[in-house]
């Protein structure tokens, strides 16, 4: 799912005019908006809290009119998903409500799709960038502005990990790295390329001042497994190779990925996952797991 952005950061809670040039989208960029859709749809069924100013209402209107669509135009049911985001959504939620009550005065949302947690955590003094493809965010600020709801509080920022220096534009964004962030990356690293992780990780340690945190979902196969082959094959079985899933790796991988780049995981023998699917990898049945991995600056 790459399309070209310049990564500018836009005004508060307005996002820069999309491109007037036709999009081409491939089968994997039809499956990955397929499941962002999802996502957003699936959020919404569950009972989630808000901090006293934000908007428990908000999540419904953002995605009012939104449809799931499969790659080749079918609907997509979204209960399927509930299963994966009934204990995904709720971890991230008590991060970012932890993070408000503490005194964390800045959250970074990676791949913030059509997250509405900027509007029910709303609190005094916090600034919410999300950070997403330039179509997405330019959706999205039509969106909210649609809503008539208060904006001044988010930056949203078009970008496109695979391509872009994150540290960079976070700074265009107006984000301060000499103050503590809450970095989060729900279901999002998965869809990037090995390398475009590295680079995310590595920009975001660059904007992390001492109190920062750093929350993502990863994608974990069984140690022992050589981490392109379980890629290859999930591609192959799952998306007839035509897949947007890039980056599965082992625990240890993931571990040492987040302390190469100056993250500290207290706990790190302590995990907390979901199950994602099961497929066959070198003539065994193979579980792939959703770890959600936490660390400090």
């Amino acid at each position: 799912m790459s399309a070209s952005a310049d990564a500018r950061s836009n005004p508060p809670g307005r996002a820069r005019p999309a491109s007037k040039g036709a999009v081409i989208m491939t089968q994997a960029d039809r499956t990955l908006t397929m499941i962002r859709v999802v996502c957003a749809l699936g959020r919404v069924e569950f009972e989630r809290p808000h901090t006293a100013e934000g908007d428990p209402d908000a999540g419904r209107a953002l995605v009012q009119g939104l449809q799931a669509i499969g790659p080749g135009g079918e609907p997509s049911d979204i209960s399927l998903s509930l299963g994966l985001l009934a204990p995904r959504a709720p971890y991230f939620d008590r991060l970012v409500l932890d993070a408000v009550e503490a005194g964390i005065l800045q959250v970074v949302n990676l791949g913030a799709g059509y997250d509405d947690r900027a509007l029910r955590f709303r609190h005094s003094g916090v600034r919410f960038f999300d950070l997403d493809l330039p179509d997405v965010v330019a959706d999205k600020a039509r969106r909210l502005e649609a809503m008539d709801t208060d904006t001044t509080h988010i930056t949203l920022v078009a970008v496109d990990f695979g391509t872009a220096d994150v540290a960079e534009v976070l700074a265009r964004a107006g984000h301060d790295a000499q103050q503590p962030t809450l970095f989060i990356a729900e279901h999002l690293v998965l869809f990037l390329e090995p390398g475009g992780v590295e680079r995310l990780l590595a920009g975001v340690s660059s904007r992390a001042a001492s109190g920062s945190a750093l929350a993502i979902t990863a994608e974990v196969h069984p140690a022992g497994l050589e981490s392109g082959l379980v890629v290859s094959t999930v591609d192959d079985v799952m998306f007839s190779g035509a897949g947007p899933l890039h980056t599965i790796r082992s625990r240890d991988a993931w571990l040492a990925l987040f302390q190469q780049n100056g993250w500290q995981i207290e706990d790190a023998d302590e995990v907390t996952a979901v199950n994602h699917f099961e497929l066959p990898v070198a003539g065994r049945s193979v579980q792939i797991q959703t770890q959600f991995i936490t660390a400090t600056a």
